[in-house]
């Protein structure tokens, strides 16, 4: 008896779970110009645009799941999705004197680093990077953080502890990513 491999299945990049993504980034500069309008109910619309983007990120994962539309560009675009949405954010924020730029500058570079640079190395050999479970933790904590900055005022204390909070999620988030990676786990085959 002949015994063939079992086939990989193909998913279309083009799909509902993806599309989801594509939303969250629609929405990024809708929400920056929002928080940057200087008019007195635009943070509340920002906050609201924002809220409507980060349940983006739940909901195309609950597709890509359940329609079994998981890929490895799904895997690639959904964490890039959420860093575009997360750092755009921040900045804009900082720039409204709501936040340290140093707390920008910690985020932005480890999402950068292991959110965009990891995993553009690791498409290259036909690997994705799957988001950890602190990863998507450190995520929620920053999607709270920029809401909490957005809606209350500048330098609210329980807003700046959620961010700082975040800050140091982020960091560790970031350890983990490597020790897993140093030890051969965590990345999977792209299909």
């Amino acid at each position: 008896m002949n015994a063939q491999a079992p086939s990989t299945r193909r998913v279309p990049h083009l799909n509902w779970a993806n599309a989801f993504t594509f939303l969250r980034v629609l929405l990024v500069p809708v929400f920056a110009w929002l928080l940057l309008a200087r008019e007195p109910s635009q943070p509340i619309w920002a906050a609201v645009v924002f809220a409507c983007a980060a349940a983006t990120d739940g909901f195309d994962g609950y597709v890509a799941r359940r329609w079994d539309l998981v890929s490895g560009f799904g895997q690639f675009l959904d964490p890039l999705a959420d860093k575009l949405l997360v750092g755009t954010a921040l900045i804009a924020l900082a720039l409204d004197g709501r936040l340290p730029w140093w707390a920008v500058g910690v985020i932005l570079f480890r999402e950068f680093a292991v959110g965009v640079g990891l995993r553009i190395w690791l498409a290259r050999r036909g690997r994705a990077l799957p988001a950890s479970r602190a990863a998507k933790i450190k995520t929620g904590l920053q999607i709270l953080a920029v809401l909490l900055l957005t809606m209350l005022s500048p330098g609210h204390p329980f807003a700046l502890a959620v961010l700082y909070a975040a800050v140091a999620l982020t960091a560790i988030s970031a350890l983990s990513y490597m020790s897993d990676l140093s030890r051969g786990r965590g990345a999977v085959e792209w299909r």
